[in-house]
């Protein structure tokens, strides 16, 4: 270990305990106020000898972990994330054409049929993972570019798309945000997409016999649909336009990434306000998702991989700087627009 970086530690905070390791060394101790100004000033000298400090509390002592970890070069690939945006515009406007009614196996001009639903689809999930990546580079993340995944005769004709992030995340409120960025930024769209959708849709007399698929509302979807039809004969229903499918399908999404566990955004999110203590609310999630999982199964499915993807932490440079009010703020937004998409039963059949 340089001696240059351990006597500049001494400077900055006072040193209790330390602990070697193979490939880091461990202080343990209370860094000088002010703290976040103290902990940029040890992350800038240690950066001079490729060191990377990271720092977190453990019982009262502030820990201080130092050692060299890789650094990830961004080696874009941008032909495949094209190919894969192609594919996935292709197969949503295969699903939107077949939802319609249309045929394109059969008639290849049907494929434009479904242009209102792959439109709509599309521009949600892109800002989605636009919204993360923005947010990742702005504090310095080595991020891909998104990864669409393709579904080829499939209702929704794609299974969203993900982003590839490489870094050590700087601080709990960089972790909040790009958390936030993605399920924020796809709810917006969506919000406009299902307003205009649900005023496109018509209503017309529900089906008298035979199964039918029903989609179950959302709190905000069915406040949005009732203020733009406001009265709804008896024996009527609202027959949903391909745009109005695609916002409700962004509803979906946003809320089942807002669920706080694991490597989800709602995950990240509550991870940065509650660190280590977040693993509290893993029982009591999984099990209200099964319990929801008696009214659709999906969220038995959701659960049971939320649990799988929980063992995995965000690994945070800075774990001590405590969020500001507006963080906070912005964690009670995301629970808000949690409690306004959720769908206890997507799907039912009547």
């Amino acid at each position: 270990m340089n001696e240059e970086i351990i006597n500049f530690l001494e400077k900055k905070m006072f040193i209790e305990n330390s602990v070697n390791g193979v490939q880091y060394i461990v202080f343990y101790g209370r860094i000088n106020e002010p703290l976040e100004q103290t902990i940029k000033e040890i992350k800038d000298f240690c950066a001079q000898y490729d060191y990377t400090p990271l720092f977190s509390q453990e019982g009262k002592y502030h820990k201080v972990t130092l050692g060299i970890f890789p650094r990830f070069v961004d080696k874009p690939k941008i032909w495949l994330n094209i190919l894969l945006f192609v594919a996935t515009v292709f197969t949503t406007l295969l699903a939107g054409a077949l939802n319609s009614g249309g045929n394109p196996l059969k008639n290849f001009s049907d494929i434009w049929m479904g242009i209102p639903f792959s439109f709509s689809l599309m521009a949600i999930l892109t800002c989605h993972e636009l919204g993360h990546y923005f947010v990742s580079k702005k504090y310095g993340l080595v991020t891909s570019l998104p990864y669409f995944i393709p579904v080829p005769f499939h209702f929704l004709g794609t299974f969203g798309a993900i982003i590839r992030m490489k870094s050590i995340v700087p601080s709990r409120k960089a972790l909040l945000r790009i958390g936030m960025a993605g399920p924020i930024s796809g709810f917006l769209v969506a919000f406009i997409v299902s307003i205009i959708g649900i005023m496109l849709s018509e209503v017309r007399p529900a089906p008298g016999t035979g199964a039918y698929l029903r989609l179950g509302d959302s709190l905000l979807f069915f406040i949005l649909g009732k203020i733009i039809h406001p009265s709804i004969p008896e024996g009527m229903d609202i027959f949903l336009h391909p745009m109005a499918f695609a916002g409700w399908i962004g509803f979906l999404v946003t809320s089942m990434n807002l669920i706080p566990i694991g490597q989800l955004d709602g995950g990240h999110i509550a991870y940065s306000i509650l660190l280590k203590n977040q693993k509290k609310l893993y029982i009591p999630v999984i099990l209200l998702l099964i319990g929801f999982g008696i009214l659709w199964q999906g969220w038995i499915i959701w659960g049971l991989l939320a649990f799988i993807l929980a063992r995995r932490e965000p690994l945070i440079q800075d774990g001590l700087t405590p969020l500001s009010k507006r963080e906070k703020l912005y964690a009670l937004i995301a629970l808000l627009v949690l409690i306004l998409t959720f769908i206890p039963q997507p799907f039912s059949i009547f």
